[in-house]
């Protein structure tokens, strides 16, 4: 089989994802991770906290280069760029190893249409580039041990040195890569001769040289010139995260453990389904008899990989089974290769078919997922920021947020770029000097404006001393009177899960919109961590189901054809970049699902509805001011604002 034969068809698959991809892409700015790192890439200061320089120093000349203006969607377009190199890298790695140019088209396109993957693949991510590098290492490892020289054990040793600048879990490498290169070089004892060993340290050296401007930011931030040591130990603490990831590594309680394995059941399912992982667990045997230095690979990568993510305590474990993605991507094909071979014996058309219907589930999967993947036209975060700032501007009023990490990720992002007349502080960064604060606003003639959680704690400290007038402007509609805006006789989908705890969802507050919703015909629920009601607004509902597990429900209401995708693994999902589920009306992708209440409904005209959410990050909240004009300090007097208070 030529070179140039798996180029092509590597080129191929590559390209396919790409478009697959481009076509869903998130156009702006997103919540959580992914709204520091559009915030930061053009940003000129660097913290230690941004300890991705690779992804950064690759990222700049791009985002600089064709999206200055919309800097957002530039980052976007290239975790999508990436995402196609890793497919296109995959798919010549498979064929390599198997001699199989179907192997490797179906070990690419089951990687590129998985659920997990096809997310990270579109908005602005590490991910895609960290499993293009281990790609990239896998093949320079195939390279060694198809003839295994210094030069390409230097080669290695460079890609796997650098990829620590993407992503540190590149050290669960390690043992993998350690025992292959055992099992393929001639004489093992080499690998420890002085000057390998110099090389590989070298090689360290260098991709650590990486981090030096995140060091020196460390150092920069330091207020009196501490001691080396000192130094150090600062920059490793912030570069690794080490206040709260030493508490979530090996975190989860031994006892949740039956209900991870489930998690981990349950993620597998979702990214290849059942053929994709019996072609997969065939793979691996067929690798095991072919080529047992790669079958010891891929189950060493997958092994460690997935312990990491069952055991690693945080809120989105699920994106550190992406390796554990690729290599089952990567035995699947193995596994075509096999089923292509086995048949080939009795008659060459059979080996044919074999290949064909391989090629054919994964381009089935990818037409089944497209619909929840694709966020074309996703805008909530900017939307959501903008109700937030809505009518502020740094001449007649400042913004004092209290949000969480996600939310303000999106501020940060929207005052550096799109709105730079923007004035906003945090509440923990100026709260030891608030009463000075909001009087030298009201000198400069300005608003002090709070977010709701924000006016929460400066009413517990402060009490009445300053007057807080609920602002007019956004106006937040509550869930029950969204629930009697919908037009009766026309279809809805409503979907509870379990809210986020700075969300509290009453109990008073469901059944009001529920009974708003159905006319009064409220059904008998069975409160669980998934909830999802359906039909006609007005009537009793057609549709009820609740479960503590996902689901993937389909139904007509009306003669619509809807799907709910439920995609999340509820309690330990607690944030998820794609949302937690999806509804689906044919093909077309009418609501992202979130924690909290979710609800779309479909217009007179058949258009749905703009989705509404209660007890979400995506939730109308109401905003709080101190209006210059009714400062009310005890030291200063004045008249009270008759306004309805906070």
């Amino acid at each position: 089989m030529r070179v140039a034969h798996r180029i092509a068809v590597s080129a191929i698959v590559a390209t396919i994802a790409f478009w697959a991809y481009t076509r869903t892409l998130v156009p702006g700015v997103d919540l959580g991770d992914t709204g520091g790192f559009q915030a930061a890439v053009l940003w000129p200061e660097v913290s230690a906290r941004q300890a991705y320089p690779l992804y950064y120093g690759l990222a700049r000349p791009l985002v600089a280069a064709v999206g200055a203006a919309n800097p957002a969607r530039a980052l976007n377009l290239l975790s999508a760029v990436w995402g196609g190199v890793a497919v296109g890298l995959l798919a010549f790695l498979c064929a390599s190893v198997t001699r199989s140019l179907a192997a490797g088209a179906a070990a690419g396109l089951l990687l590129a249409f998985s659920y997990t993957f096809w997310t990270q693949a579109v908005i602005a991510e590490v991910y895609t580039l960290h499993l293009a590098l281990v790609s990239a290492s896998l093949l320079a490892l195939h390279a060694y041990a198809a003839r295994p020289t210094r030069g390409r054990l230097l080669c290695f040793y460079g890609i796997y040195a650098a990829a620590f600048g993407n992503h540190l879990a590149m050290i669960l490498l390690v043992p993998a890569c350690a025992l292959f290169l055992l099992q393929t070089t001639p004489e093992w004892r080499g690998l420890l001769r002085p000057p390998l060993v110099l090389a590989a340290l070298a090689m360290a050296v260098i991709g650590a040289l990486q981090y030096t401007p995140n060091f020196m930011a460390v150092w920069a931030s330091l207020s009196a010139p501490p001691a080396w040591g000192e130094r150090l130990a600062a920059f490793w603490f912030d570069t690794t995260k080490q206040d709260w990831r030493e508490t979530m590594i090996f975190g989860v309680d031994s006892a949740r453990m039956p209900e991870r394995l489930g998690m981990w059941w349950f993620d597998a399912r979702q990214q290849f389904g059942i053929i994709g992982v019996a072609a997969a667990l065939i793979g691996t045997g067929y690798l095991w008899r072919t080529a047992p230095p790669w079958a010891v690979l891929a189950l060493t990568i997958y092994a460690l990989n997935t312990v990491f993510a069952l055991t690693y305590n945080v809120g989105d474990s699920h994106v550190f089974f992406l390796p554990g993605h690729l290599v089952t991507a990567f035995c699947a094909g193995a596994g075509v290769a096999a089923l292509v071979r086995a048949n080939q014996q009795r008659r060459r058309a059979l080996g044919m078919t074999a290949a064909l219907l391989m090629i054919a589930y994964a381009g089935w999967r990818g037409w089944t997922t497209w619909p929840a993947a694709d966020r074309h036209l996703d805008r909530r975060g900017e939307q959501r920021i903008a109700e937030i700032t809505a009518g502020l501007d740094d001449r007649h009023a400042l913004l004092v947020a209290q949000l969480n990490w996600q939310l303000e990720n999106v501020l940060l992002y929207t005052a550096r770029y799109t709105r730079p007349d923007l004035a906003w502080a945090r509440l923990g960064d100026v709260m030891p000097h608030w009463p000075f604060l909001v009087e030298d606003s009201h000198r400069l003639g300005r608003d002090v404006v709070l977010t709701p959680q924000a006016a929460a704690e400066i009413l517990a400290a402060y009490g009445p001393s300053f007057d807080l007038v609920e602002d007019p402007a956004p106006a937040a509609a509550s869930l029950p009177d969204a629930a009697a805006q919908v037009p009766r006789g026309l279809p809805y989908v409503l979907c509870i899960l379990t809210p986020p705890r700075e969300y509290p969802l009453d109990r008073e507050t469901l059944d009001a919109a529920l009974g708003a919703l159905t006319g009064g015909n409220v059904p008998a629920r069975a409160p669980a961590a998934y909830e999802v009601v359906a039909g006609i607004a007005g009537e009793r509902p057609q549709i009820y189901r609740s479960a503590d597990r996902p689901f993937t429900l389909r139904f007509r209401v009306l003669d619509e054809p809807f799907t709910v995708r439920l995609d999340a693994w509820l309690p330990f999902d607690t944030f998820l970049r794609a949302g937690f589920g999806h509804v689906v009306r044919g093909r077309d992708h009418i609501l992202i699902v979130e924690r909290g209440v979710s609800l779309v409904w479909l217009g007179p005209n058949g258009r749905p509805s703009p989705p509404f959410y209660a007890a979400s990050d995506f939730a109308q909240q109401p905003r709080y001011r101190v209006p210059a004009a009714t400062l009310q300090l005890a030291n200063l007097g004045g008249t009270a604002h008759r306004e309805r208070r906070f």
